[in-house]
C-alpha cells in the first residue's frame, strides 16, 4: 500500500484561464438549459459560488447557507472524504 499526499487547487469562476473559463461556462449553460433556467450563466456560477478544478471541471462543492447548522461554510467532496474550504 502507498499513502500519497496531494496538493489540490480550486479555482472561483473568475480566477480560470480562458480556456478553462470557456469550459466552465458551457458546461454550466448546458446544465441550465437542461432544467429550462433562463439566469445568465455566468451570474449563476457566481451567485452559487461554485468551485472548479484548473482544467475548468466543477468540483463537487456544498455551500452551506440560511439558517442551517454550517450556514457560511463550504466542504468540498473530493474521493470519499470531506474538506472545508
Amino acid at each position: 500500500m502507498k499513502t500519497i499526499k496531494t496538493e489540490i487547487k480550486l479555482y472561483k469562476y473568475d480566477e480560470l484561464e480562458k480556456e478553462s473559463k470557456e469550459k466552465a461556462f458551457n458546461e454550466h449553460k448546458d446544465f441550465l438549459r437542461s432544467n429550462e433556467i433562463k439566469e445568465d450563466v455566468e451570474e449563476s456560477i457566481r451567485i452559487n459560488e461554485y468551485w472548479f478544478f484548473e482544467c475548468g471541471e466543477m468540483a463537487h462543492t456544498t455551500h452551506f447557507t440560511g439558517k442551517h447548522e454550517k450556514a457560511g461554510t463550504t466542504e468540498f467532496y473530493f474521493q470519499g472524504k470531506t474538506y472545508i474550504i
